[in-house]
């Protein structure tokens, strides 16, 4: 990669001001446009980044700003669909609706997207891996969040190398409460500069589920359960609870993902090998006394790794993490009592949080799609704690329905 190429950051939250910050540093990107819905809020970051920019609302507004050698920031994150101008998209807006159309957009163009949008990504990545595929574009999730952090530095590896990964998984980050709302997490919120939603969906645990749909949805890896395990353990525990419960631990198959309470922000995987000097040489380095072997990456960096996805995307024309099939959804579970008439909020919000189930499970019980849960109008009762089915709830026409709509046509 002699040229410098050239990037689009679409979001100015705390990880796109991350990201921002990580550009200004690196030899082989170069910031071209950046798409902030609060216009102003964009122009003082840039500001205060010390950066060059001119506020664009035209493609030709675009055009010249990047021909001067400044950042054209745009409010209409569309100005960033220019393949003449335009190598790589990386989107950092948590928001689901517009991160799947942005992907199909740019992707269709040949555009190469990096993919923040965890949320999206659970709901429609199989589906635009195929689109990307297709078009020759490279769709890729970030690596410096866990699914790809997992991807990069333990499943990938691991498995080049001849071994058989049992369970891969992460640290939860916060405490497991289901039922928590964005009213419990004001302060704290204020206190970690996230948008309450945000951290609410770190709370009630979707945001696990979502990380960990992504990492079965790219290795075939199963939830053993729905939502997971979860125990709470420390290093030392995992081989040894991550067992067969025949063999006196929790699980009932292997070849899982699930995730840990007591290791955050650590990422792990349990692998094992049906040869003997393999298995000789992995005690010998003092990794345990097998036949199972725990490897652990004890941090993930989503925001400052973010853009190495980036420059593999470019330099390498690869994917850190993209989905391989349709194994995996997180589905939507009521957060309080629900009433004919009541409106979910979607992810991080009042009404609904999210647990992984396998897909032949969710496609077979009509499971929602916590991804297609927002503004879903309910159309029978439901008490907290169940699961919500496609047919409880009117689905509004969108653009993310049609597209997960072909996918469940298409994807296997």
């Amino acid at each position: 990669m002699t040229q410098q190429a050239r990037v689009a950051l679409i979001g100015l939250g705390k990880m796109g001001k991350t990201i921002l910050h990580h550009l200004q540093k690196n030899k082989y990107l170069r910031l071209v446009l950046a798409a902030e819905v609060d216009l102003a809020r964009g122009e003082a970051i840039l500001r205060e980044s010390n950066l060059r920019y001119a506020v664009a609302k035209s493609d030709e507004e675009v055009a010249r700003a990047i021909e001067r050698d400044a950042i054209a920031l745009v409010e209409d994150a569309s100005l960033a669909l220019q393949a003449e101008y335009v190598d790589v998209i990386i989107d950092a807006t948590g928001n689901i609706e517009f991160g799947a159309w942005m992907a199909w957009n740019a992707l269709s163009k040949r555009i190469n997207m990096v993919m923040l949008n965890a949320e999206a990504d659970a709901t429609v990545g199989p589906i635009l891996s195929r689109l990307a595929d297709s078009a020759g574009a490279i769709y890729t999730g970030d690596i410096g969040d866990e699914p790809g952090t997992i991807m990069h530095y333990l499943y990938k590896p691991l498995t080049e190398i001849g071994l058989e990964v049992l369970v891969a998984g992460k640290g939860k980050n916060n405490p497991l409460n289901p039922r928590a709302t964005p009213r419990d997490l004001v302060e704290e919120s204020s206190r970690k500069g996230l948008n309450p939603r945000i951290l609410t969906s770190f709370v009630d645990g979707t945001k696990t589920m979502v990380e960990m749909t992504i990492l079965s949805n790219a290795t075939g890896l199963l939830p053993d359960v729905r939502g997971m395990h979860g125990p709470s353990a420390g290093l030392s525990d995992l081989v040894n609870i991550f067992r067969l419960r025949s063999e006196g631990g929790i699980l009932n198959a292997y070849n899982v993902v699930d995730y840990v309470i007591g290791i955050a922000p650590g990422v792990f995987a349990i692998a094992r090998s049906d040869d003997e000097i393999i298995t000789s040489n992995l005690e010998y380095l003092k990794l345990g006394n097998g036949p199972s072997f725990l490897f652990y990456r004890p941090y993930h960096l989503p925001g400052s790794e973010t853009i190495l996805s980036a420059i593999y995307s470019i330099k390498y024309k690869e994917p850190v993490i993209k989905p391989k099939g349709y194994y995996s959804e997180t589905v939507a579970v009521a957060k309080r009592d629900l009433s004919p008439g009541d409106k979910l909020d979607g992810v991080g919000g009042f009404t609904v949080y999210g647990l992984i189930e396998r897909r032949r499970v969710s496609k077979q019980e009509g499971l929602l799609p916590i991804g297609l849960a927002k503004n879903c109008i309910m159309r029978r009762s439901k008490r907290a704690g169940e699961v919500i089915r496609i047919d409880d709830v009117e689905i509004p026409e969108t653009f993310l329905y049609d597209l997960w709509r072909i996918q469940e046509k298409i994807c296997r």
